[in-house]
Order: C-alpha cells, then sequence, then structure tokens
C-alpha cells in the first residue's frame, strides 16, 4: 500500500554490507521503495558473510554491486578523469590519513561506474555516516547528483573524531535521524548546520503480526551479543527470578563478542537448565520465539566509550507482536516506549527494577495484556515502514529537484 504519489526515482544505496541481518532498517527500505516501483540499486562495499537472512531479500529484485577490495592496482585508479576532478579533490582534501583518502576515492570511482552502469541515479542515499562514506559525496560531486545519509549510533556518539564526524555530515545535502534524541546531538553539540529530517526507524507492521502461542515465563531478549545490549543484566535478573522460584525458560537469539562472557557468566550463576542461546535464526524462527514469550527484555547500556542503541529494531518488533516489553531510560528509547503505558522502563544497569519489572507482568496477565495491545497501536501509529517512506520519499524528492 503507497500513501504518497511522487514521480518515480532512479536511487542508488550505499551500505557497509548486504545484506546485512541486523540491519533490517535497510532491507525495509529498500523493499518498499521497490514496491512502490523506483528505480534502486545497491552498492555494498563488502559482501555478506551471514549463512542466515530476511526473507525480503529473496522476494525483492535489486541490482546489487559488490565493491572491489583494494590492491596495488587500486593505486591507478587515483589517475582517473572520476577522481583527478577539481570539485571532488575539494571535498576529499580535510581527511588526514592518506590510507583513508586512498580509499575513498577507490570506492568513489567503483560507485561513479555503478551509475553509469545503471543509466544514471537522481540522488544518492548511504546508512551510517563514516568515513568512508565520504566516497558517496565524491561520486556524487562528480556526478553533480544530492546525496543523503542516515546517521544512526555508534557513528554519532563514539566516533574516533567529533571533528571528522561534523566535516562528514557537512558533505551531504541532508541528514536523516532515526530520532529527536540523534537531532538534538548533532544541533546543539556538535553544531552540524546540514538540514536534518526526523524519519522514526520503522517496523514492517504487516510481518510481525500479534498471536496468543505465549509459554507461560518465557523470556526473550533479540540482540548482537555486544556490550550495549546488556544481556548480563537479564541474565542476573533471570538468576534473581530463579532463586525466588520462578520457573523460567529465557531464550537468547543473537551472536557476537560477548557469547562466552555471558556463557561463562550463566553458568556462574548455576542456571544453565533456564538459559538458551539460540544464535541467528530464520525469520520462521524469530517470529514463533517472539509470539511464544511472555515478556520480551532489552536492557540497553551506554558504554564507557559512548556506543548506544538508540531504537532498537528488535524492541519494535516484539511490540508489533504484542509482547510485553521491559527496555531502559536511555538516549531515544522513550521515544519508543512510554513507560506505563505500552512497555516498561526502569534504569540501566539495574537487574532488581529488571526483576521487579517482569515480576510485575507475570503477575499481572491484565496489565500485561494492556501494555501488549497498547505497543501493537504505538507501532501501528508511529513506526510503521509505509509512513517512514512516505517521508523519505518526499526528503528524496525534494533533494533531486
Amino acid at each position: 500500500m503507497c500513501f504518497n504519489v511522487l514521480p518515480n526515482m532512479d536511487i542508488l544505496y550505499v551500505v557497509s554490507k548486504f545484506p546485512k541481518l541486523s540491519e533490517s532498517f535497510v532491507i525495509n527500505e529498500l523493499y518498499e521503495l521497490d514496491d512502490r516501483n523506483h528505480n534502486v540499486s545497491v552498492f555494498s562495499i563488502n559482501r555478506p558473510d551471514e549463512k542466515v537472512t530476511h526473507e525480503e531479500v529473496d522476494e525483492m529484485d535489486i541490482p546489487t554491486y559488490y565493491a572491489d577490495q583494494p590492491s596495488f592496482k587500486s593505486v591507478f585508479d587515483l589517475l582517473s578523469q572520476r577522481v583527478l576532478n577539481p570539485t571532488l579533490l575539494q571535498r576529499s582534501t580535510f581527511i588526514d590519513n592518506p590510507i583513508y583518502h586512498a580509499f575513498n576515492l577507490h570506492l568513489a570511482k567503483q560507485i561513479s561506474e555503478v551509475i553509469d552502469e545503471v543509466g544514471g541515479v537522481d540522488l544518492i542515499h548511504t546508512h551510517f555516516a563514516t568515513p568512508d562514506r565520504l566516497a558517496v559525496s565524491h561520486a556524487a560531486a562528480y556526478h553533480e547528483v544530492p546525496c543523503t545519509v542516515t546517521a544512526h549510533a555508534s557513528e554519532v556518539f563514539s566516533p574516533p573524531s567529533l571533528q571528522r564526524l561534523k566535516r562528514i555530515c557537512s558533505r551531504f545535502n541532508h541528514i536523516i535521524l532515526p530520532s529527536e534524541y540523534n537531532k538534538r546531538y548533532l544541533r546543539t553539540e556538535l553544531g552540524v548546520e546540514t538540514p536534518m529530517s526526523v524519519v522514526p526507524a520503522t517496523t514492517n507492521v504487516e510481518k510481525f503480526k500479534p498471536s496468543k502461542n505465549c509459554v507461560s515465563r518465557r523470556l526473550l531478549t533479540v540482540a548482537r551479543l555486544v556490550e550495549k545490549k546488556g544481556h548480563e543484566y537479564a541474565i542476573d535478573a533471570v538468576s534473581q527470578l530463579v532463586h525466588q522460584g520462578y520457573d523460567i525458560e529465557y531464550h537468547i537469539i543473537g551472536s557476537g563478542e560477548r557469547e562466552e562472557f555471558l556463557r561463562d557468566l550463566v553458568r556462574k550463576l548455576e542456571i544453565e537448565d533456564h538459559v538458551t542461546f539460540l544464535n541467528n535464526v530464520s525469520d520462521e524462527k524469530l517470529m514463533n520465539e517472539l509470539h511464544e514469550a511472555e515478556v520480551f527484555l532489552l536492557p540497553c547500556v551506554v558504554t564507557a566509550e559512548g556506543d548506544r542503541d538508540i531504537t532498537p529494531v528488535a524492541l519494535r518488533e516484539a511490540m508489533a507482536t504484542q509482547t510485553a516489553c521491559v527496555s531502559t531510560r536511555i538516549s531515544a528509547i522513550p521515544e519508543v516506549i512510554t513507560d506505563g503505558h505500552d512497555g516498561i522502563l526502569v534504569e540501566p544497569r539495574d537487574s532488581e527494577a529488571l526483576v521487579d519489572a517482569i515480576a510485575d507482568l507475570f503477575e499481572n496477565q491484565s496489565w500485561r495484556a494492556e501494555l501488549s495491545r497498547n505497543a501493537r497501536e504505538t507501532i501501528e501509529t508511529k513506526f510503521d515502514i509505509r509512513i517512514a517512506v512516505d517521508q523519505l520519499e518526499e526528503i528524496f524528492a525534494s533533494q533531486s529537484k
């Protein structure tokens, strides 16, 4: 279903890796834009390395191109007229690392060649304002087309250099942000002057439907096994609940660098019979797990380096399936969950507060059901992918005029 009627556009998406399981927001955008008959192509800097992917990838017929990794022969790319362009060189001079500089020019040449191969584009869009995205602005300058970027979390709140981030943002015609929290930070903390719009990170509401197949005392977390997700606080809460007499099954979906640490914690707390690590799963398995969970946990934290979640994808997907959610008061999560209305928010790194919230949901089924219904309504009215792509279309169209 399409809400806006706008002229079809030729759009090139530049991403780090495609497809990528944890970046369903990119796949959702591409799927919806393709469904609205825009001519969308993808340039991926890296090839995928995951065996599991989302069903939508197989349903889309979108041309995808992959970058050649730099080699000794890549030095000849720097002699290309696509690179030896006064406007392009002027835009790229601030990069202080010659290796970054050469790599971006190498990527820019390849992006430019893809643009020619697809017959030209009206606009280039990318996700994440990282240094390699300067290649996007280089290619856009060469072809005299606008470029836009959606800035997310890690590259915004824990970048190697705030000054470099500000300069990267200045190279784009428009910045799209998933929350007001991001916008305030870039505008007030960094002084970024590039035009900005907030387009909430969204969910395919039609895909994540409610179910009544709930398993009593089943808890679920879906998240990469990295520090900012706060798994250890959920595991500690589960341990406390088990010792209080609750017969809990806690399922953890995801993979990542902290897997051994978390498994060791489960063994140390002697709750191996109550915690199951499921690794990455198919969409069908994910849906079953969401439907069976009585409570969804995502106790996010801000790391010492400043890394944090903004509006986690998995949280919105759980809300869409009418699974009662417990998360934390950090970043833009309060823009997704209104505490006591469509979920519960506790302070980060507070296992005891998690215990109380989970126990309250276990013991008060009518309240849990009310929160779950409200959660679905929140996603339908504020975070539906169709609403977001309406906004994206308007931004893209305004830039490509």
